[in-house]
């Protein structure tokens, strides 16, 4: 009876196995398919790698899409992906019409420059079209350390996390409007911010240490300093205007929206504290 009991054991075991083993197969292959997929939507870095130990800057243009910047220290080196937009209705009228449309053509170059202290990441769009036309490409950048920033873009949102120093946005020209700004420091922030956008709201999110001189700019919607923590001196509000001292701050902090609310948030963690407003 035992010797039954066995033979019995090892033919389901054998049953389940056979009815597993394909199903971890499909999941390998998979991963395997997201992961050739991922590095086909990777802009490579030219220079040595963007790590930790160094004071990184990032320069972004993007002249048309999303553009999302976080900086974690658990990000091992600077990783940088793109996304075309509509990349399947892209791909069904190049069909159809009989044009050339790469979903992961070199649509930008990314150089990295350092003296040993100082490092720069440079994220610039090439000329690659779809004929004549650029679609609108998001670009999402990770990186483990960001010191200062300086991002470009229309026709999309921006969002930046985690990044220190000074921080410059401007989304949106005379042709294609921008998007929704937003920006998560990492705990406080006593350097320049300046963020315009004339498509969107413009949201600063940041620490109870963080300092500056304000000034918040809506001509069309409202401005809003919400904070519990801190003094702010020399209040002065008006329609659409807003400016104060807070923590005795000499440091410049402007956002302005030209089509939306100007805002600044005051929270602990604000890196884990989205104000919802470039969803």
């Amino acid at each position: 009876m035992a010797q039954v009991r066995f033979m019995i054991t090892i033919v389901t075991l054998s049953v389940l196995a056979a009815g597993l083993l394909p199903g971890c197969a499909r999941m390998g292959g998979l991963r395997a398919r997201m992961a050739a997929k991922e590095i086909a939507h990777t802009v490579p870095i030219q220079g040595d790698p963007v790590t930790l130990g160094r004071l990184n800057a990032v320069v972004i243009d993007n002249p048309y899409g999303n553009v999302k910047v976080i900086a974690k220290p658990t990000h091992e080196q600077a990783h940088i992906t793109f996304r075309v937009q509509q990349e399947r209705r892209l791909r069904w009228r190049a069909a159809r019409q009989g044009f050339d449309f790469d979903a992961v053509g070199e649509y930008f170059s990314a150089v990295h420059m350092h003296n040993g202290e100082l490092s720069t990441l440079t994220i610039s769009p090439t000329n690659l079209t779809v004929e004549g036309y650029r679609p609108p490409i998001d670009l999402t950048v990770e990186i483990p350390q960001c010191d200062g920033i300086e991002v470009r873009n229309a026709g999309g949102k921006v969002v930046i996390v985690g990044v220190e120093g000074a921080i410059h946005v401007e989304s949106g020209d005379s042709i294609i409007a921008g998007g929704s700004v937003e920006i998560r420091t990492d705990r406080e922030q006593l350097e320049e911010i300046y963020a315009i956008s004339n498509g969107g709201h413009v949201t600063l999110v940041t620490g109870p240490q963080s300092a500056g001189t304000v000034e918040l700019v809506a001509p069309r919607g409202k401005t809003t300093f919400n904070s519990r923590y801190g003094i702010v001196n020399h209040s002065m509000p008006s329609k659409g205007h807003w400016t104060g001292i807070w923590n005795d701050g000499i440091n410049t902090i402007y956002l302005e929206s030209q089509d939306g609310d100007a805002s600044i948030m005051v929270v602990e963690n604000p890196v884990m504290h989205s104000s919802s407003k470039t969803r």
